[in-house]
């Protein structure tokens, strides 16, 4: 188990969640809905994983890794205008912190993934 309390088996489901996402867009290029599924999903493994990585790799390159991901994650809503966490992507605060917002998107597709599943059940 990381010292850091990140738990492997989380992150490990979540990197093939990633790898997954990243396969249908080779599959299905140019379509927006599943490339910010791919860039929220990838924007929160990558600031999940940070604190993992410090004991493998200079810490700061999983920490610029992770601060680019949510860059290009809130570049792109700030660009097709699809944030959906309560704070928009246009606020100037996530100039300073955008994995803040990429935690915030994040969050809000874990909900919209659950209330899609309650809905079917």
């Amino acid at each position: 188990m990381s010292t850091t309390g990140t738990d492997p088996f989380a992150l490990l489901r979540a990197t093939a969640a990633v790898e997954r996402l990243d396969d249908e867009l080779t599959v299905h290029p140019g379509d927006r809905q599943r490339e910010r599924a791919y860039l929220v999903h990838r924007a929160a493994l990558a600031d999940r994983a940070a604190p993992a990585l410090a004991e493998v790799e200079d810490p700061a390159i999983s920490e610029q890794d992770a601060e680019d991901t949510a860059g290009r994650l809130l570049q792109h809503d700030r660009t097709h205008g699809t944030g959906r966490g309560p704070v928009p992507a246009a606020d100037a605060r996530w100039d300073a912190d955008p994995r803040g917002y990429a935690r915030q998107e994040h969050a809000a597709a874990v909900r919209d993934d659950l209330d899609q599943e309650h809905a079917r059940d």
